[in-house]
């Protein structure tokens, strides 16, 4: 889900992607808000029970979430190493594996993978899972799994990327959902649910016999490495979607972008109830509708609301921090869940903190995993390792 390669560090412009006009990246025009004045202390990393010893290999976020009962429970691991997982408990520090899960289709090879569906901009879906965001229905205690795909991984002879029928990067993500009636034993597939406004393959390769594809020297790599954000407030959930730059012609990354769309949360997220921030509102589908970026140099957004603050904040890495071994967390700002105040280093001389996946939690035996207070939890991995946990004290 991550991948590493030689970066070099320049200005970067990426012109005409979005139909607005609207570089992409560059922020909407309304005034960023601000946060100043903050200290934080973390703790030193101690491990948690997601361990490759307890059968878990995380390559992303964590799934967190709870039932009507207040009973926690957390959706781990990927397809790719080992099996997903299914955990329970009363908070995320003291959550147990339950069993591994079972799915009532294929992944993998396209035309198999996923009932032989295609993605909904055309080729068809192939790969593994990567269960980012997780919610458990509270009035029916359904499980659904909001989860990341791409074209280069698991899908054997079917793969590709940007270059080729290939296995590996740079490829392509897409955004499904799945279900679950018994309590995430077994899965159902329901759907694709978002996908970016660009075609997911290059003119370089185009796979399934597809037309034209993204021309450009700098392309996105789809829509994924992303989070789940409930929000008891407005009656809506959030997904919260990264978009890679690429440069085809170096062969590396050229930047991280953040979007976000939303659905009722009635809707229980399902395919096309989505609708992607564009220009102001939320007005574009989620499949292959215009987007807007709200944040820019920061990847894999995780959302929280913090009580002691009164803020939302949103927790991404900084690639060139990762790649140089500092402290790559980093954490943003806002009063909307739109406008964002620009990513500050969160422990930047903390090598124990240069991971690209960080999940906020708060501790407690009960209320929202995403609502925090002065205190918090931050789990921080890598792809494959062992996650690791720090606490996190706001004004020490």
């Amino acid at each position: 889900m991550t991948f590493r390669s030689c970066v070099s560090v320049f200005t970067f412009c990426v012109g005409n992607f979005l139909a607005s006009g609207r570089t992409v990246g560059q922020q909407p025009a309304a005034e960023r808000p601000q946060q100043k004045g903050l200290e934080w202390r973390v703790s030193t990393s101690q491990p948690s029970q997601f361990t490759n010893a307890n059968g878990v290999w995380q390559d992303g976020l964590l799934g967190l979430s709870r039932d009507g009962h207040g009973n926690l429970w957390a959706l781990v691991g990927h397809t790719g190493i080992g099996e997903l997982s299914v955990w329970e408990g009363s908070t995320v520090d003291d959550l147990q594996r339950k069993y591994f899960v079972k799915f009532s289709f294929e992944i993998g090879e396209a035309g198999k993978a996923f009932g032989g569906s295609t993605y909904p901009d055309g080729p068809r879906a192939r790969g593994w899972i990567w269960p980012s965001g997780f919610w458990v229905d509270p009035a029916d205690g359904k499980f659904y799994a909001y989860f990341h795909n791409e074209t280069g991984w698991g899908a054997g002879a079917t793969g590709y990327t940007a270059f080729a029928r290939d296995e590996g990067e740079p490829d392509f993500r897409h955004i499904g959902v799945m279900e679950s009636s018994d309590q995430g034993r077994t899965w159902d597939f329901k759907g694709w649910i978002i996908t970016s406004q660009q075609p997911s393959w290059t003119n370089l390769y185009t796979p399934d016999g597809m037309g034209d594809g993204q021309r450009s020297n700098l392309i996105l790599l789809g829509a994924g490495d992303h989070s789940l954000f409930v929000n008891s407030q407005d009656g809506y959930m959030y997904i919260y979607y990264g978009q890679i730059a690429y440069d085809l012609n170096a062969k590396s990354e050229r930047g991280d972008y953040v979007y976000v769309a939303r659905a009722k949360t009635e809707s229980k997220g399902l395919p096309g109830a989505w609708k992607k921030y564009f220009a102001g509102s939320f007005s574009e589908p989620g499949n292959m509708g215009k987007e807007t970026a709200i944040l820019e140099g920061g990847a894999v957004p995780n959302v929280a609301f913090d009580t002691y603050l009164h803020k939302y904040l949103l927790a991404t890495y900084n690639r060139l921090s990762w790649y140089a071994g500092k402290g790559a967390c980093q954490i943003s700002f806002s009063d909307d869940l739109i406008h964002w105040t620009e990513p500050t280093a969160l422990a930047l001389d903390r090598k124990d903190l240069s991971q690209p996946y960080f999940t906020m939690s708060n501790m407690e035996a009960s209320g929202p995993t995403n609502v925090l207070g002065r205190v918090f939890r931050l789990f921080a991995g890598n792809n494959g390792t062992d996650v690791e946990k720090v606490s996190v004290v706001i004004n020490p």
